[in-house]
């Protein structure tokens, strides 16, 4: 196997890793679990979320497809940016509960168009 399908199956599976894990992390934030104030939960997402931002520059190097050159790269990140500052309300700014569900919310709706473009790599 090449290191380009290495990289591109760590690369995924650290996407569904870190969604799964904002999902969980979600759900206890609605629920008030003690659960989202451990260390764990606290820790793992950013170690899980350094991997996948990793393999996500080894492969813009590898490929040469860089962001700003390469439209479905910017776009990309673009909904990264979007998914990150929801979820940053969702799960720490929101200063109240039902802001941080809607934040939650829109967070959730961007991520299926995240994998969209990284699938179909649309060309502008």
């Amino acid at each position: 196997m090449s290191w380009y399908l290495i990289l591109k199956h760590a690369h995924i599976t650290f996407a569904v890793i870190s969604f799964l894990g904002f999902s969980l992390r979600g759900y206890w934030m609605v629920m008030e679990s003690a659960l989202l104030q451990t260390k764990a939960a606290k820790i793992l997402p950013h170690l899980n979320d350094t991997l996948l931002l990793g393999t996500a520059i080894a492969l813009v190097v590898m490929t040469r497809q860089y962001p700003i050159v390469v439209g479905w790269v910017t776009l990309k990140i673009l909904l990264l940016i979007l998914y990150i500052v929801f979820g940053t309300f969702a799960l720490k700014r929101g200063r109240n509960k039902a802001l941080r569900i809607k934040s939650l919310m829109a967070s959730v709706v961007v991520v299926p168009g995240i994998f969209l473009v990284a699938m179909t790599k649309p060309g502008w």
